[in-house]
């Protein structure tokens, strides 16, 4: 359970490399963009949304714990 919302989170940092490679628009192409350049608020703003994508994974795994397994205290 664990690792599938953990690679949920990473999965939006490899977006990064996916839409390098090949050539697709979306937040990746934006963030190597705005790092070539360099644009650090722009940087600075992606980063934020994708830390937050990958609190939200692990917040979302922990809650779930406890309806999937009993055993797991409250």
């Amino acid at each position: 359970m664990t690792l599938v919302f953990v690679n949920l989170g990473r999965t939006v940092a490899g977006v990064i490399l996916v839409e390098t490679v090949f050539s697709w628009p979306g937040l990746g192409g934006l963030f190597y963009q705005a790092l070539s350049v360099p644009d650090l608020p722009l940087v600075q703003g992606l980063f934020f949304v994708f830390a937050s994508a990958v609190i939200v994974m692990n917040t979302l795994a922990d809650l779930l714990y406890p309806l999937l397994d009993p055993r797991v205290g409250r």
